[in-house]
């Protein structure tokens, strides 16, 4: 049975504003079950429970749990939000998008994964430590970066997902755009979350431009571009051209002729 591309990135859309509205409000009793907290307190250093010492096996779990710091927590909760993406980039990096014209500096495809790990990665920390120091700012702070954060996952299903890449365009510029709000936020609250924010700042500065290249050297043209016509051929086993390629290279040569000719 053929995947819809649209229901997919909905249903994955709707996981994960479901997912970042839990960390951006959590709740002791979300844990409680679990044995994790302790006093109902989410973020303190004594937020492991000792569990029950009926066995030596619960107790040498117990004593695991307790060694985990609190931010590694939140670091690996970002790390798995951000692989929702992956059912779209990597089907699509390994067909269409190395197919379409793509700007000479363009990273390989194996950059992406370890450094978005690293910024996921980073991310958690900046946001446990805004979660933990019980600012009167800090709750606003995290529901906006968790409005941020579904904007980020976003992405991967608009670009890679749907093709579309003008949209994923504004998008990124959102991202930019509001990162530049929250950093100023988080400094205030703790400076030391703020600076772990600034590579994903500049990496956001480099992937906008990489994506608006992209926008450059794929124009959508009678509401089609460049990706849609490579996946479509990938999809269906061609190599080379087909009659809708052959149309879409000469509106670009069209189009190209009259922005020469200052039409």
């Amino acid at each position: 049975m053929k995947i819809n591309q649209y229901q997919l990135c909905v249903a994955v859309a709707v996981l994960a504003l479901d997912g970042v509205a839990s960390f951006s409000n959590p709740s002791p009793k979300r844990y409680a079950h679990a044995g994790i907290l302790k006093n109902n307190d989410l973020f303190s250093s004594k937020s492991i429970a000792t569990a029950p010492r009926d066995t030596p096996s619960t107790k040498g779990e117990s004593t695991a749990l307790g060694s985990v710091p609190t931010w590694a927590y939140y670091s690996i909760g970002h790390i798995i939000g951000g692989n929702i993406s992956v059912p779209f980039a990597i089907p699509a990096t390994k067909s269409w998008y190395r197919r379409i014209p793509l700007p000479s500096w363009t990273p390989p495809s194996f950059v992406f994964a370890p450094v978005w790990t690293v910024l996921y990665g980073l991310m958690g920390i900046s946001v446990s430590r805004i979660v933990k120091s019980g600012a009167p700012a800090a709750n606003l702070a995290t529901k906006i970066w968790a409005l941020h954060y579904a904007l980020n996952m976003l992405w991967p299903m608009i670009f890679f997902g749907l093709k579309r890449l003008r949209l994923g365009l504004i998008i990124n510029i959102s991202l930019v755009s509001s990162l530049g709000l929250i950093i100023p936020i988080f400094y205030r609250i703790d400076p030391l979350s703020a600076c772990l924010q600034i590579p994903y700042f500049l990496w956001l500065l480099f992937a906008t431009k990489l994506n608006e290249t992209i926008c450059k050297l794929n124009p959508t043209l009678g509401g089609v571009n460049g990706a849609k016509i490579e996946a479509d051929l990938c999809a269906s086993g061609e190599d080379g051209y087909n009659d809708a390629k052959l149309q879409y290279e000469i509106k670009k040569l069209q189009a190209a002729a009259k922005k020469y000719a200052g039409l």
